[in-house]
């Protein structure tokens, strides 16, 4: 397991694909000014569908390249 996170969008909009601990897509959702999500396990990707400026808080330590697994 990664380190958890929480997104923060401070303004803008976005489409979040979620992903299970097997790359399978198992939901999405377009996220807008004001809303937060908190990601536990699985796996995630980001569609800027407008410009966006998120706010991303770690549960630490942050391990670097350690703690991500890019796919």
């Amino acid at each position: 397991m990664g380190t958890p996170e929480v997104l923060i969008v401070k303004s803008g909009k976005m489409k979040t694909t979620f992903y299970d601990d097997n790359r399978v897509t198992i939901g999405e959702e377009t996220l807008s000014s004001g809303d937060i999500i908190i990601l536990f396990k699985g796996g995630h990707g980001f569609e800027m569908i407008e410009d966006t400026i998120l706010i991303e808080v770690k549960q630490g330590p942050y391990l670097g390249e350690l703690d991500k697994e890019k796919f």
